[in-house]
């Protein structure tokens, strides 16, 4: 069977089900097999009950000593059995799942797998799988993938066509040299897509991954270095040349640019002034001074007649930067007003900034992902920036320079990353590092804690901000896998 075959042309997969696996971008046999396992079950050997652990899948192996009870609570049916050791007693429970009881027989002997949880002091095993001996054996100490579902299709269901795909599916040209491979310790390509669905064991596992990671990262900076080569010889048709009312507002600061600053602000310069198109990464930590150059440079871009627009990745942020550009523009007298498009805006205020900007009233356009809608139509944008550029996709800030003919493009990035992986991911990009701080600005400090430590956390936070300073809390989530 040919990989680019309908996913619907195996076995058990009709219309209904293959709408399912759609939703999971999963449209041929070849989408099958490059959807991946996003965790691992491995089916350890049975325990006595003396050995199970709260909040963790295990299995125990019993006889019933007799047939299991269905009990009624509220609308719930729970289908109940006993299991006693000489370690201690376990109780066996199924919620809302009847028809147990008729697949138990009193003296057979299984292997129950489930969760272990503690309620009113008696252990229970809840949902548990049920295996005969034989059965259980053949699963043992295996590594069962577990899939990313959506709703009406089941781990099992997609399992089960995983294995229908590795039979009938069509192998893969090895493309990687042999000499590559073995620098590397790489394995055959057909053998890292059989194993990482299906790994006798971690070994298996992890051999398989690592060729399918050096694929993934190598298939990306091939694209990076394609990307790159196509856009050094690119002209721009916005030639941006250096002018007296920017270095004006400059010298008017009430503060003197670092020595980091002015060089990333000197690269910026010679790149929108030698008629090439700009492709330029301004790293630095919070509080480094990334803002005023791309105020400077937007103001170069309307000075030389043209537009400029700075996309944030949220509202908070786009008004953020209107409101200090709005206020420097004031303080300094110049006559240039920004205009802000946000998603909340009414649309009426949506309206009034459109027209604004097609009949270029406005020169610096600020907003958020409402700058790339349709209903937005620019006038000689020469200049895009975006800010926080990791909370974008290439797709969004392409299509933001879509709105211009071959417009420069800066983006800013506040993410701490070493300037060598830099290079590697944003290997399309020139990088200006901004390594210094302004003079008085402290280093911001960084504080990892437990739930524990809160308390003592939101207390130094509320001191800090009554006198005058400011924190920021990072949340992390993350899904443990079994």
């Amino acid at each position: 069977m040919l990989n680019g075959q309908p996913v619907n042309t195996l076995k058990g997969i009709g219309e209904k089900t293959g709408k399912l696996f759609e939703k999971l971008g999963i449209f041929t046999v070849g989408d099958l097999l490059s959807y991946y396992p996003r965790a691992y079950d491995t089916y350890e050997a049975p325990v006595a009950v003396g050995q199970l652990k709260e909040q963790t899948v295990m299995a125990v192996e019993a006889v019933l000593t007799r047939a299991p009870d269905l009990l009624r609570l509220n609308r719930m049916q729970i289908v109940s059995v006993s299991h006693k050791d000489l370690t201690g007693s376990l109780q066996i429970c199924w919620y809302n799942m009847p028809y147990m009881r008729a697949n138990l027989k009193s003296g057979e002997q299984y292997v129950f797998r489930g969760r272990i949880v503690r309620k009113r002091g008696r252990l229970i095993m809840e949902q548990p799988q049920v295996f005969t001996a034989g059965s259980y054996e053949a699963v043992v100490n295996s590594m069962q993938p577990i899939y990313g579902q959506t709703k009406g299709l089941t781990n099992k269901t997609i399992v089960k066509t995983q294995i229908q795909a590795m039979e009938a599916r069509q192998m893969e040209r090895e493309y990687m040299p042999a000499d590559l491979r073995r620098k590397y310790e790489l394995s055959e390509i057909n053998y890292a897509i059989e194993h990482i669905h299906f790994p006798a064991d971690r070994t298996e596992l992890l051999f398989a991954r690592k060729r399918l990671v050096f694929d993934e990262f190598f298939m990306f900076l091939v694209g990076v270095r394609r990307l790159k080569e196509q856009r050094t010889d690119r002209r721009s048709p916005y030639i941006i040349v250096r002018r007296p009312e920017v270095e004006a507002v400059k010298d008017k600061l009430s503060y003197k640019l670092t020595g980091a600053q002015e060089r990333a602000l000197e690269e910026v310069y010679l790149d929108m002034e030698k008629g090439l198109v700009m492709n330029r990464l301004i790293q630095g930590d919070v509080g480094s001074g990334k803002t005023i150059i791309a105020i400077l440079s937007l103001l170069q871009a309307a000075y030389n007649g043209y537009q400029g627009a700075l996309m944030a990745p949220t509202e908070v942020l786009a008004r953020q930067h209107f409101e200090s550009m709005t206020s420097l523009f004031l303080e300094q007298g110049i006559e240039k007003r920004p205009v802000l498009i946000t998603g909340s805006m009414t649309a009426k205020e949506k309206r009034l900034a459109y027209e604004k900007i097609a009949s270029h009233e406005a020169d610096i356009i600020i907003g958020t992902h409402a700058l790339i809608q349709e209903k937005v139509v620019y006038d000689n944008l020469a200049l895009v920036i975006t800010d926080e550029q990791h909370r974008f996709g290439v797709g969004q800030r392409e299509l933001l320079s879509g709105k211009g003919q071959e417009p420069h493009v800066m983006v800013m990035s506040a993410t701490p990353i070493p300037r060598t992986l830099a290079i590697i991911l944003y290997g399309d990009l020139d990088i200006s590092v901004i390594d210094e701080l302004p003079a008085g600005r402290q280093m911001i400090r960084n504080c990892v804690v437990d739930t524990s430590y809160r308390p003592k956390a939101y207390a130094f936070i509320q001191k800090q901000v009554e006198e005058g300073h400011q924190a920021y809390i990072i949340c992390l989530w993350w899904r443990r896998a079994r």
